[in-house]
């Protein structure tokens, strides 16, 4: 293929069209096959004339599509029926799924046939069965039917979705799911692009986290006057519970060099940890008096371990008062408040920066589906943007705030992970979403009430969710 930039003006275009030009002699000369070729045509509006373009192709064969993409959808259906017939994880050793696969990659091309069989025989046996029944580890990741159509569609037509030309579609169904979602989430109405905020679908939760990191950084060493020279840079601080180990990562990849682990201390009368939003008082008024610079702190709606709750109200009021970014990590718990009776996590909210939830965990979205708000888009993107070339570059229109999400994130691409999530809600509403919600807190409470029932087992904490923490009373080298 030979790819064209086409710019807005004339006179830039015709700078270029001679270089382009040789270009597609070049590639002329040379005997490579381009099935696509175009000719620059120098008027005000370039046009490209296409010269022959058959798109069924060696390359994108539409019977192949049809033929092997209905096979591989049944091999699906018919693999998730029995997948209880399969170990959650396969018994096997590191190191065994390389053993079976051929040292060097095929020269010539193989048939779907034989990749097909090779899928269900060698790649789906030798899986961690995260969709499988009797899977109680980690955390969920829900996947349904809805996304999976989804992505047909949209691996069928992929966009980069670099900038708002290169698929409206995809930037502003993003824009409009991330509203709905706000509104069924019930998010204060400054995290929608109706209003002050926005916000976008990341990979997973700390790309998401290393984003507020970067921005907030870069937001307080403007507001001191900061330079990447300045050694001042050295004081940044930024704080987190000792539960919020995945906090860690993005914060060690931002280089900020003083991180405070705010501890959750064990109340043995109620059998669960407690956070104490006075810790962190202490510890920003200490730091400023040490003449370090608080600027970002990370709260969790929903810890990994025991889905304990932070404070958030009384936390986040202590950080916003001395100046700080506040960031709610609600990957898993977040998705409970499309139910009216989690009102008391949406009603703190209101002194948060940033909010992250997770929609692959438990919103039957599967990856990417990390929903991420801020609660002002203009000063966040201001982190991000840079002097853009000229075929990056778009304008507004007819008074209309175009959104690139180039500009939110540190990578160029972005995935039309909206569809999937315009599909879910589409497919289930939110009524089906609350039912889901519903259905597995309805479990974890009668799990609860099974294990309250034996003498033998603790419940550690309070069972808010689909997670149940326990232990045994009589043989703890067991947990």
């Amino acid at each position: 293929s030979v790819y064209f930039f086409f710019f807005n003006d004339t006179a830039t275009t015709e700078i270029y069209t001679e270089q382009i030009v040789g270009s597609v002699r070049c590639v002329q000369e040379t005997g490579i096959n381009a099935e696509y070729m175009g000719i620059i045509n120098h008027k005000p509006r370039t046009q490209i004339q296409n010269l022959s373009m058959d798109r069924h192709t060696k390359f994108y064969d539409l019977q192949e599509l049809e033929t092997y993409g209905n096979q591989m959808i049944k091999l699906v259906c018919d693999l998730y029926q029995k997948q209880d017939q399969y170990p959650v994880h396969p018994n096997i050793k590191p190191g065994s799924v390389r053993q079976q696969l051929p040292e060097h990659p095929p020269q010539q091309g193989e048939s779907f046939e034989d990749i097909i069989k090779d899928t269900e025989k060698l790649i789906f046996p030798n899986m961690t069965h995260w969709q499988h029944p009797k899977l109680f580890g980690y955390y969920p990741a829900t996947i349904s039917h809805a996304a999976v159509i989804a992505d047909i569609f949209n691996n069928g037509f992929l966009s980069p979705g670099i900038t708002w030309y290169c698929c409206p579609a995809a930037a502003e169904l993003e824009n409009h799911v991330m509203d709905w979602a706000a509104e069924f989430l019930h998010l204060p109405e400054c995290f929608k692009f109706s209003s002050t905020g926005g916000g976008q679908i990341c990979t997973t939760t700390c790309d998401a986290i290393m984003l507020t990191v970067h921005a907030s950084k870069q937001l307080k060493m403007k507001e001191h006057g900061i330079t990447n020279a300045d050694p001042r840079i050295t004081k940044l601080v930024a704080y987190i519970s000792d539960m919020g180990y995945h906090f860690e990562k993005p914060i060690r990849m931002k280089d900020i060099p003083h991180v405070r682990k705010i501890p959750y201390k064990w109340n043995p009368e109620k059998a669960d940890f407690e956070l104490d939003p006075e810790d962190y008082r202490r510890a920003i008024e200490q730091d400023i008096k040490d003449g370090l610079i608080p600027f970002w702190v990370g709260i969790n709606m929903g810890t990994t371990s025991t889905c304990q709750v932070d404070p958030i109200a009384e936390i986040s009021a202590i950080c916003k008062a001395n100046g700080l970014f506040v960031c709610v990590d609600a990957a898993y718990l977040g998705a409970a408040q499309v139910c009216e009776e989690y009102e008391y996590l949406w009603k703190q909210l209101d002194n948060v920066d940033y909010y992250i939830v997770n929609f692959a965990k438990w919103m039957l979205s599967g990856l990417n589906g990390t929903m991420f708000w801020v609660k002002n888009r203009h000063e966040y993107i201001s982190t991000f943007m840079a002097e853009d070339p000229e075929y990056l570059r778009s304008l507004n229109v007819d008074g209309y705030e175009i959104v690139n999400y180039k500009d939110w994130q540190s990578g160029q691409g972005h995935r039309f992970a909206a569809l999937r999530v315009w599909y879910v809600i589409r497919k289930f509403g939110v009524e089906g979403l609350q039912e889901n919600i519903r259905n597995v807190v309805s479990l974890s409470k009668y799990f609860e009430s099974l294990l309250r029932s034996d003498k033998r087992f603790q419940i550690i904490g309070t069972v808010k969710s689909g997670l149940v923490c326990y232990r045994s009373v009589s043989y703890t080298h067991l947990t």
